[in-house]
């Protein structure tokens, strides 16, 4: 069994042939698929997809929705966490890669926070998004007081930073970049990362493989990373599989 930790099959790009996408995935033996919602406006489709079999939600706001957020939206949200289909709060964290980003740093250091207390309330892991403010990340995690757990979505900081995300409790969230010709610095990683502290995913519609590069990103295109993450820590393809699929199955509490 195969488990998709980050999808967005809500997408629009979707909505011609969601169905067949996700069915396309169970018949490859991807048989979980974790759907993100980043949007207040997402939440409620997304727990609606998450009714049927396989499917579970995560539902949170992304830091560049960070100056839109009303009090509600909070009120909102911890309601809809207590979904027994919801299993985490994400994909949640911060931004710095558009000059518009910067101007809101306060906001999303803010909003990641309240979020964060919402997940230690409820038990939830979080999925972190983090893109260009690695360092402050970690500076932030740091003033939690509170154990945390989840995972780095996409991970793309350093080796230095993997090392304090694994020892806070976080697990790397591995996806279609690492099989680009230029992520050389993210096989290092993956190579002196124990697999333990690894999960796989799609991030689709977006980051599709080398493979299908600059085409939509699907479930089932999860087979590639999988295969290059086998490739590099020189394990089975089974050996990888049976791992990621513990890991996942273990962080986000699914029996």
């Amino acid at each position: 069994m195969i488990i998709d930790t980050h999808a967005h099959t809500t997408d629009e790009r979707f909505n011609v042939d969601r169905e067949v996408v996700i069915q396309n995935a169970f018949n490859l033996d991807v048989k979980i698929i974790f759907e993100i919602a980043c949007e207040t406006s997402h939440w409620n489709k997304v727990l609606e997809l998450s009714k049927r079999d396989g499917i579970f939600a995560s539902l949170g706001i992304h830091p560049s929705n960070a100056s839109k957020v009303i009090h509600k939206d909070f009120d909102r949200l911890e309601t809809l966490v207590q979904d027994k289909k919801c299993i985490a709060i994400g994909e949640i964290g911060l931004d710095y890669h558009y000059d518009s980003s910067i101007k809101n740093i306060n906001f999303q250091k803010e909003l990641f926070i309240r979020q964060v207390n919402i997940a230690n309330k409820y038990n939830k892991p979080i999925i972190i998004h983090c893109r260009d403010a690695y360092n402050d990340m970690i500076c932030v995690l740091k003033e939690c007081e509170f154990a945390l757990k989840g995972v780095v979505h996409c991970f793309s900081g350093n080796l230095k930073q993997a090392k304090i995300f694994i020892d806070a409790g976080f697990l790397l969230g591995i996806g279609g970049v690492l099989t680009y010709d230029e992520s050389d610095d993210l096989r290092q990683i993956v190579s002196k990362t124990d697999m333990s502290n690894l999960l796989c995913e799609t991030d689709c519609p977006y980051l599709a493989p080398q493979k299908y590069r600059g085409q939509r990103n699907e479930p089932s295109y999860i087979f590639e990373t999988l295969r290059e993450i086998a490739r590099i820590k020189k394990m089975s393809f089974s050996e990888v599989v049976q791992t990621a699929t513990q890991n996942a199955l273990k962080l986000f509490s699914i029996y």
